[in-house]
């Protein structure tokens, strides 16, 4: 009964003052907005990412330039550090010219291995008649098909050994491009132009790439996607040179793709230097993404974790102001038999329930955010029953922290003098 009654006195107090109690939440509501919001925002990216690379294939393994401080050639101090490399060095990752034929030729003799295909990234423009658009125009052998298996072909043909083998001026366009240039015309058939600094080139359109099945905020960079072959995008734009910036793999399917990277990694070794290259399958990529999101978040919530100080000092300083308010009050309750006990939960009770309802209106302020993020931008937030059990654990435990000592305070008048003050 004493908690019950302490409820509902605490409840006439907060809403007798209405503005000061709003004002004493602002803290809170400023800290546990800001980090629901950042956890949210941070499991929609990782909640696409993972359909997406789902979509794309799940026995793929990459070799990509630089060391990222993860996958299989990744040492155990880099692991703990997450992307440690990549960010240390940026310019690895850029580099083009990493890898070579005797690369490939290679890791198409490893057992286990059943696709292989370099990819490299052409800089230039696409255009047709008067129209030009600026898309990712990615070199790469016909195998690609089958190793990145969401790029899927909606209309005409993928590549093929033929046009591979002879060096064939023929393009398949990703959904974004076929708009920008052909609208709704049909575009097998037609004759695009590739211009790269001073050299222009004819293509014919053999295939349109379809959406991908899944829609996430990713999905506009998916859509940018051309593919020529590697032969020809290697004759005309890399004056002959391997310049690969990339090697796609394809484990078989009875096989598992951890094992086989590592004995892609072995083979790599013997012709490049470890800090050179990492070899990433499809949990690599996962695994970086939560690094990466894991970062920012502890990066935010340090932040933020000044705003919930800061509102659990104003939760005090205004308990504190109470209590004084309110000595008179606290001598004729205990005159009429509150104990010590009754007066600390009445105050303590009041101070929790400030922190959570701060941090109801900051749910209620997240969520009408994300439905803004939702509307104006790709951006998918998902807001976790893990974060809400955090952010009231978390208001909860703000308003125990900061009310103990005004509740103790209160708590330890005496009535008498509490009787005579005015």
């Amino acid at each position: 009964m004493i908690i019950f009654e302490s409820i509902k006195l605490a409840l006439k107090a907060i809403w007798a003052h209405k503005i000061r109690s709003f004002l004493t939440m602002l803290g809170i509501l400023i800290g546990i907005s800001s980090v629901v919001t950042l956890m949210s925002i941070g499991e929609g990216v990782k909640d696409d990412v993972k359909k997406l690379v789902g979509d794309l294939g799940s026995n793929m393994i990459f070799i990509i330039g630089g060391d990222l401080g993860i996958g299989s050639n990744a040492s155990s101090v880099q692991n703990q550090g997450g992307v440690k490399s990549a960010f240390g060095n940026p310019a690895n990752l850029i580099a083009t010219n990493l890898f070579k034929q005797e690369d490939l030729n290679s890791l198409r003799k490893i057992d286990g291995v059943e696709k292989v295909t370099p990819i490299s990234i052409v800089s230039g423009l696409v255009s047709y008649e008067d129209k030009i658009t600026s898309p990712i125009i990615m070199s790469a052998e016909p195998s690609m098909k089958d190793i990145i298996t969401g790029v899927s072909i909606e209309k005409g043909r993928h590549l093929s050994d033929t046009d591979e083998s002879e060096n064939k001026q023929v393009i398949i366009l990703g959904d974004t491009p076929r708009q920008n240039l052909l609208g709704d015309d049909e575009a097998i058939g037609k004759k695009v132009k590739i211009t790269n600094q001073k050299q222009e080139y004819e293509f014919e359109v053999i295939g349109i790439l379809s959406r991908p099945t899944t829609s996430t905020s990713f999905s506009t960079d998916y859509n940018t996607i051309t593919i020529i072959p590697y032969s020809t995008g290697k004759k005309l734009f890399n004056d002959g040179e391997d310049n690969i910036m990339r090697i796609g793999i394809k484990a078989e399917d009875k096989t598992n793709p951890k094992e086989i990277s590592k004995l892609v990694t072995d083979d790599m070794l013997k012709r490049h230097k470890k800090e050179e290259f990492t070899v990433m399958t499809q949990d690599d990529m996962l695994s970086m993404l939560d690094t990466i999101m894991n970062m920012l978040t502890a990066f935010v919530s340090a932040i933020a974790a000044i705003s919930l100080i800061v509102g659990g000092v104003g939760i005090m300083n205004i308990m504190l102001v109470s209590v004084t308010e309110r000595t008179r009050e606290i001598g004729i309750r205990k005159a009429v038999g509150a104990t010590n006990g009754a007066i600390l939960w009445q105050f303590l009770i009041e101070a929790i329930f400030i922190s959570i309802v701060g941090g109801a209106i900051s749910l209620a302020i997240v969520k009408a955010g994300i439905e803004l993020v939702k509307y104006y931008t790709e951006l998918n937030p998902i807001i976790t029953p893990g974060s809400v059990i955090l952010s009231m654990g978390v208001c909860i435990g703000i308003g125990l922290i900061f009310g103990i000592a005004p509740a103790i305070q209160a708590s330890r008048k005496d009535p008498i003098e509490a009787l005579r003050y005015e």
